[in-house]
């Protein structure tokens, strides 16, 4: 089941994002790391229609870009422009200051 995700940006207009079945495994690969402990607590909630703040977005994109950064290093491969996006999403989140509402299919 796939996670959607959105925050208001506008009075009418939201922006979406999603956590696909495919980017699960992923994900799980930095399960229970203490250098990710957002990462963690996301997978954790994925279907528990949390809201996520905008402080915890903004670390959630910051550990995203160091997981890309680790997966590169260690020459894996991953689904590059999925993570890219969900980083953008969160970002986007945290800049503008919108809590990031999400829901399961």
């Amino acid at each position: 089941m796939a996670l959607n995700m959105y925050y208001k940006n506008g009075m009418i207009r939201k922006t979406r994002g999603q956590i696909s079945d495919d980017l699960l495994p992923t994900l799980y690969q930095v399960h229970n790391n203490a250098n990710f402990p957002q990462l963690t607590w996301l997978i954790d909630n994925l279907y528990e229609n949390s809201q996520i703040q905008p402080d915890i977005a903004k670390a959630l994109a910051d550990e995203i870009v160091a997981f890309e950064r680790l997966i590169l290093s260690l020459h894996l491969p991953f689904p590059r422009v999925p993570l890219q996006k969900l980083q953008t999403f969160f970002t986007g989140a945290a800049t503008s200051q919108q809590t990031v509402y999400t829901s399961s299919d």
